[in-house]
């Protein structure tokens, strides 16, 4: 048992302990101290830019695209997803994925302008709903596909397959977009 005025003593020990551990981590140095040497720091080489569109190809992109929904026309059904972009040059697709809430038949419509060798792909979690299904189709008219989903995620994509990336992406002509939508209802 500690006797008259021992809990005071005990209570000032831990005080100055914890402000000595607290203080442990503090560095004090006077002007005339060596400051020390850096430590090694670390960098990285700077990432290449993008490649920019001039004004020409970006003007032809937003031509072909009110052309690309020209072609889609006008939604027959509850649109459940809808997406339009660029298909060329560097980015080289357009997607979006939107949740199915009745499981039925959807009618997916894509339509592009100024690009070839263009896929549709159209997919949900193969355990529980349509497995990846992959068509390409012709720009030179609209592509229309009825599938059986289920309900949960559905995920559609426009995509130019390129045997090369990179530079030989960048460097293609420009101008394709494509444009999708996908409506209940088959």
């Amino acid at each position: 048992m500690v006797g008259h005025g021992g809990t005071k003593t005990v209570g000032i020990l831990l005080t100055g302990l914890l402000l000595a551990a607290g203080m442990s981590g503090c560095e004090y140095t006077d002007a005339g101290d060596p400051q020390p040497a850096a430590g090694p720091t670390r960098s990285s080489p700077p990432r290449a830019p993008l490649p920019t569109k001039d004004q020409a190809t970006l003007a032809l992109e937003a031509h072909n695209l009110v052309v690309a929904k020209q072609l889609l026309g006008a939604a027959s059904g509850a649109v459940i997803l809808e997406d339009s972009g660029t298909v060329d040059g560097a980015v080289s697709g357009v997607g979006k994925s939107a949740r199915v809430e009745d499981s039925g038949s959807y009618t997916v419509t894509a339509a592009c302008v100024g690009a070839s060798d263009v896929h549709l792909v159209i997919a949900q979690d193969p355990r529980t709903g349509l497995a990846p299904q992959d068509q390409t189709f012709d720009c030179s008219t609209p592509h229309a596909r009825v599938v059986q989903l289920q309900p949960g995620p559905v995920n559609v994509q426009v995509l130019v397959m390129r045997p090369y990336s990179g530079a030989s992406a960048a460097a293609s002509t420009g101008g394709g977009v494509a444009a999708v939508r996908m409506t209940a209802g088959g």
